[in-house]
């Protein structure tokens, strides 16, 4: 098996998805960053590099200094010593040598990790917001009902609305409805234009690998016209994740059901969907938890003893 080896990092291409991909997959990631699309279309942001030591890829992003836990294919974790050295490695380097987004049950199964690190619980800000499908159809509840009477509305005015997979011959649509959204977003918005610019960056590279990507997602159309769309990959074997998801702001309504219908088109194949983060911002903090998530994940960081 190869040994971890700072030298041996290399960037992440489209060409590194048959290698990436499956290993991902199997190691059952409870993250979104753990994503083979997530890892690939904000690659150009992070600087992200990966390499593979047996079946575990470790990932690290070099603009933030952040090398992600490799979980490995069927719970084959990596021992606390290879960790260690990892880091060690890293910090030769003149990073950090933290190990990011480590699973709640690795720090129970090896409790000896604590020969060489701390842990540490991420931010609320770096939680993942999980939900339940079928919630996110049903709407039970007097704390969902606002969201249920807006799907009702947007119905009762365009009854011409139409729901439709994504596919490659609306990319182009999406791309129009993306590029007015952040427009509109970077007026109302100005203290989050860099954000705002990425994540469209992130989005123009999905939409130029579409079909190199794994990628499900749902359009909602009223007569002609694209108001509202989602583009989702899986996480794991019961988890998906939404990588994007915009709607035209003219047609009120329609961010609630491209939610509902998006979660619908998703339940059967899996249980649950990751809406990620809300980095600390409010507007985004209060989207998330206003549709009640079942939980908010927060995964640990595993920071190296002073030696």
């Amino acid at each position: 098996m190869s040994q971890f080896a700072f030298g041996r990092f290399k960037p992440v291409g489209i060409e590194d998805r048959s290698v990436l991909e499956p290993l991902l997959l199997a190691s059952e990631p409870a993250t979104c960053e753990s994503n083979f699309l997530n890892i690939f279309v904000w690659s150009h942001i992070y600087g992200t590099l990966y390499q593979v030591c047996g079946n575990r890829p470790y990932v690290y992003l070099t603009s933030v200094d952040e090398l992600l836990f490799p979980a490995g294919a069927d719970g084959d974790y990596p021992p606390p010593d290879e960790l260690a050295h990892a880091s060690a490695e890293m910090r030769k380097q003149g990073k950090n040598g933290v190990i990011y987004q480590v699973k709640a049950d690795y720090l129970e199964k090896f409790p000896e990790y604590a020969d060489s690190f701390r842990a540490e619980q991420e931010s609320e800000d770096f939680g993942e917001y999980i939900y339940s499908l079928q919630n996110l159809i049903d709407l039970h509840g007097s704390k969902l009902a606002k969201k249920k009477n807006l799907i009702s509305q947007f119905k009762r005015d365009y009854p011409d609305y139409t729901v439709v997979p994504l596919t490659a011959a609306r990319l182009a649509d999406c791309k129009v409805l993306a590029d007015a959204w952040r427009e509109a977003k970077m007026q109302t918005n100005p203290e989050h234009v860099e954000g705002i610019i990425e994540e469209h960056e992130a989005l123009d590279r999905a939409i130029a690998n579409y079909a190199n990507l794994s990628i499900e997602g749902v359009c909602i159309y009223v007569g002609a016209k694209l108001v509202a769309f989602a583009m989702c990959s899986r996480i794991n074997s019961d988890l998906f994740t939404i990588h994007f998801e915009k709607n035209d702001l003219a047609y009120k309504g329609s961010g609630q059901i491209i939610n509902q219908e998006t979660a619908r088109a998703l339940l059967p194949l899996g249980k649950y969907v990751d809406r990620e983060q809300d980095l600390g911002v409010e507007g985004l903090r209060h989207a998330k938890q206003s549709y009640q998530p079942i939980v908010l994940l927060r995964n640990y960081n595993l920071i190296p003893l002073e030696k």
